[in-house]
């Protein structure tokens, strides 16, 4: 069997050095492509509004790779044009992880500061998490930060969800509405989770047996202890990536336009949902079989 160079280095590399080496990444890949033009920030409005299809009122789930974007705007900017665009009846969701694998946090006893600890799912997380009327979810692994219409409502309770994930979580209770997934310089799908814990025949199949307990520190200082489930990281590196998931899916709504160094895609949720309902139904999962 060919053996994954990328989750075998994520299983023997420690969080710091795995860090250095995605930045090192990052600089030859820029290096390399030092020719290549800046993007402007009408550029990127175009692509998400005349080719993804963005408009007031929509729902995103964003991750983010914003050193692939080559970009000559400021997150910031990114942000408030996503702002701009969904307008405040719609909704933005970013994922706020520890700046480790989940089980590396949790076996190392870690407290998620909420108001101190970096989030590891890049620039753009970070910035948008300090602006105003955004809020965070409380959870030790797999926090969300929300802005827009009932954001308040969509952060709230992540601490007492079955799984991370599941239709009591933020993604799960975005997903019972319709809403919209967005990749700007990445293929990462954090919305995906949610399918799988809600398509599973288990919705614990992808997470280790036991809970974990551990420590949240709220923004006033106080510390909450929250029960949850971690996700394998054995099972999660030995499975398929989500991104890679979904794209062999060709969902009708699943478009992709390259950008920068990378490329941005937009997939409707609910379309991707029934896909990979039926795919589920199936037995044709992430695992490699």
């Amino acid at each position: 069997m060919m053996v994954n160079i990328k989750s075998f280095l994520k299983g023997v590399l420690s969080p710091e050095l795995r860090s250095h080496l995605k930045r090192l990444k990052r600089h030859l890949k820029e290096r390399m492509k030092g020719d290549v033009p800046q993007t402007s920030l009408d550029e990127l409005k175009g692509i998400l509004v005349n080719d993804l299809g963005l408009q007031s009122g929509d729902k995103i789930i964003v991750s983010s790779g914003f050193g692939n974007l080559n970009a000559k705007y400021s997150p910031q900017e990114v942000i408030e044009l996503l702002q701009s665009i969904v307008t405040k009846n719609g909704v933005i969701m970013m994922a706020y992880y520890p700046p480790m694998n989940s089980d590396e946090w949790a076996k190392g006893n870690h407290i998620f500061d909420m108001k101190n600890t970096k989030s590891g799912m890049g620039i753009l997380t970070n910035v948008f998490s300090k602006m105003p009327d955004v809020y965070k979810s409380i959870h030790p692994t797999k926090a969300v930060c929300v802005w827009g219409k009932n954001a308040q409502i969509f952060a709230g309770g992540h601490e007492n969800s079955q799984t991370p994930f599941y239709w009591d979580s933020p993604y799960g209770k975005l997903l019972k509405e319709e809403c919209k997934s967005l990749g700007l310089g990445v293929k990462n799908i954090p919305a995906f989770h949610a399918l799988e814990d809600v398509l599973s025949k288990d919705k614990a199949e992808w997470y280790l047996s036991d809970k974990f307990l551990l420590k949240v520190r709220l923004e006033n200082g106080e510390e909450k202890d929250v029960k949850t489930y971690i996700h394998n990281s054995k099972l999660m590196n030995s499975a398929i990536s989500p991104g890679d998931y979904v794209a062999s899916l060709h969902c009708k709504t699943y478009k992709r336009v390259d950008f920068g160094f990378s490329f941005i895609y937009v997939v409707d949720n609910t379309d991707l949902y029934n896909e990979v309902k039926i795919k589920y139904e199936q037995n044709i999962t992430r695992l490699k079989k």
